[in-house]
């Protein structure tokens, strides 16, 4: 026998590797340092003036680009419009492409990249290897590699931030350094909050797990803060798999809100996502909705993410939550 003593870290430590065996848990901790990985990169771009995006992916990698396109339309940027099935015969002029796909196997996100390419060579390729990578060497496309992460759906830091890579490259963005600089450092503020060694009495990520367990969640959003909601609900689908759902503004105030009228059971559990955009329309009608539902004796949680500019809210909150 030994007589040796682990300590109270190392038990925990030793737990949590039991139940992820694959630690995923070290991936979610290098977020910050795989965003500016992604970031510093230098990526290629197809030449051109653009006043419209199109990004085609789906799952995990979506994600990323429903995140942009929410910030975008939010800070007054050009378009980009998330495709993540068929494609519909777009107008292209002017319009840069971009098709990612994390494990680059991705049969729609081939699929609709296969398509386009018919009508425009203005595509840019996102994607760890795979039949994607492929596609862009046979049609001499401009093609970012991205490391991938045990899983497409673990690499969403990574993609997220080299997707702004690309489309600072194509001079989409403005003020593209200034932009991302607050969200990389947000991420960076963040992780030592929630990472696994901070227990649950300061770890607001941990918090919310516990709260979440034995729950039904009902994850809502803004119309600036829903591609964030979505990844939530499809995160806890995926990982924890859970039943959730997602609504988001205007409709939540529309719909979503009606199903509170009847009983209550079920053990659900709002999740309200803050933003400090939020128009002046929606935070008055998700206080109303907060105050609906306390009047009820639901318990809601709210989450709001870190920084002044609205990337950085939404990257650190999409953090926190995963």
């Amino acid at each position: 026998g030994c007589d040796c003593k682990m300590s109270g870290r190392d038990i925990k430590q030793s737990r949590m590797d039991q139940v992820d065996k694959r630690r995923i848990y070290r991936v979610y901790e290098g977020w910050p340092r795989f965003a500016a990985e992604a970031w510093e990169q230098q990526v290629s771009c197809p030449p051109g003036r653009f006043d419209r995006v199109v990004y085609m992916a789906i799952g995990g990698s979506a994600a990323a680009g429903d995140i942009i396109s929410d910030w975008m339309l939010s800070s007054g940027e050009a378009e980009l419009s998330v495709f993540k099935g068929d494609l519909p015969r777009l107008r292209v002029e002017n319009t840069l492409v971009i098709a990612c796909s994390a494990s680059g196997n991705t049969e729609e996100t081939i699929r609709m990249a296969e398509n386009i390419r018919k009508r425009t060579s203005k595509i840019a390729v996102i994607s760890s290897g795979g039949r994607l990578e492929g596609f862009a060497k046979r049609n001499r496309l401009h093609y970012v590699r991205i490391p991938l992460m045990v899983a497409p759906r673990y690499t969403l830091s990574y993609v997220l931030f080299a997707s702004l890579a690309v489309l600072r490259e194509a001079s989409v963005i403005k003020n593209a350094e200034s932009e991302v600089a607050e969200p990389i450092s947000s991420m960076k503020k963040i992780a030592s909050r929630i990472s696994s060694s901070v227990p649950i009495a300061r770890n607001p990520s941990k918090q919310l797990a516990r709260l979440l367990a034995n729950s039904r969640p009902k994850v809502y959003g803004s119309s600036i803060t829903k591609g964030v909601a979505t990844r939530f609900k499809n995160s806890l689908n995926e990982n924890a798999k859970m039943h959730a759902s997602a609504a988001y503004a205007p409709d939540l105030f529309h719909n979503e809100v009606e199903s509170w009228e009847t009983e209550l059971g079920g053990r659900f559990l709002p999740v309200v996502l803050r933003h400090g955009r939020e128009s002046f329309y929606e935070k008055t009608n998700i206080g109303r909705l907060l105050k609906i539902l306390a009047g009820k004796g639901v318990k809601t949680k709210q989450v709001s993410g870190l920084g002044k500019s609205s990337l950085s809210q939404l990257v650190s909150m999409a953090y926190i939550l995963d």
